[in-house]
């Protein structure tokens, strides 16, 4: 059997027992009905949270007859949802099966007029209908349209009550995973190119998101900033090429380049905002 105590006994802070709870909770479900159970959409801090605990168990059975894997609907999905199958036969399922046992849909939203929307005009809107946010995978921003990976228990729900996006009419219909692969998704970011004091993570939030010092540490205070999908409450921190800074209600921004010190004595950055 799953020992679901000592495995959150392992982790420290209160956020990631209550999470880590959960996700047991549908592998002992699984365990029992000898079915299949799935979690909701986890971002990557979170996988990486589960993945940790998972294989830094001493023992091998510690989740019983349990098989699990990780689904976003497609290859480079950043959000993914677990899938526990306690029937021992996991891989030869989805082989055969995955479009009959996924929890995983895919809804095609179209605009009905000319326009490119951002990924926070699509999830907003979604989310205006009462959707709770880890029932929405990934969102595949494309001109005039966008692609939505949700779970199967709303996607009806929102085939049939969204109708439009921002002010802007739309269409929904169910699609496959094929149309993601095959146009290939399209992320947009606006370009920054500016100098900073340092490398502190208030710094490059300032610039990226163009709002004071002052608005910042209220950011952290609310706990709203993420730094590589990790919750983040030190303003000082220091950044590097490549993190990724997220903050709920404004965005995500990337420090895509660090580069000389001015004769000012600031560093030059570029930093991408997803748009």
């Amino acid at each position: 059997m799953i020992d679901k105590k000592g495995i959150i006994e392992r982790l420290k802070s209160i956020e990631e027992k209550i999470f880590l709870a959960k996700v047991l909770d549908k592998a002992i479900k699984a365990e029992k009905s000898r079915t299949i159970t799935y979690t909701d959409f986890l971002d990557p801090y979170q996988q990486k949270l589960v993945t940790k605990v998972f294989n830094g168990s001493k023992k091998t059975d510690f989740l019983g007859d349990v098989e699990y894997c990780f689904d976003g609907g497609f290859e480079d999905a950043e959000r993914k949802i677990i899938i526990f199958d306690g029937s021992f036969n996991l891989d030869k399922r989805w082989e055969n099966d995955n479009k009959l046992q996924s929890p995983i849909r895919f809804l095609n939203i179209k605009l009905k007029a000319d326009a490119y929307l951002s990924h926070r005009n699509y999830l907003g809107s979604i989310l205006g209908l009462g959707i709770k946010r880890e029932k929405i995978g990934d969102i595949v921003v494309k001109e005039n349209s966008a692609i939505v990976v949700v779970l199967k228990d709303v996607a009806e729900y929102i085939l049939y009550n969204l109708v439009k996006i921002g002010s802007i009419g739309a269409q929904v219909e169910y699609c496959g995973s094929e149309d993601i692969i095959c146009n290939g998704p399209t992320i947009k970011f606006k370009e920054i190119k500016c100098t900073v004091p340092s490398l502190r993570l208030d710094c490059i939030i300032s610039q990226g998101f163009g709002i004071s010092r002052s608005k910042v540490g209220e950011l952290f205070t609310a706990n709203r900033v993420f730094l590589n999908w990790e919750p983040e409450r030190k303003l000082s921190t220091q950044l590097k090429e490549g993190d990724v800074v997220s903050v709920k209600g404004k965005g995500r921004i990337i420090l895509s380049e660090v580069g000389n010190i001015t004769r000012k004595d600031r560093i030059a950055v570029v930093i991408k905002k997803l748009i």
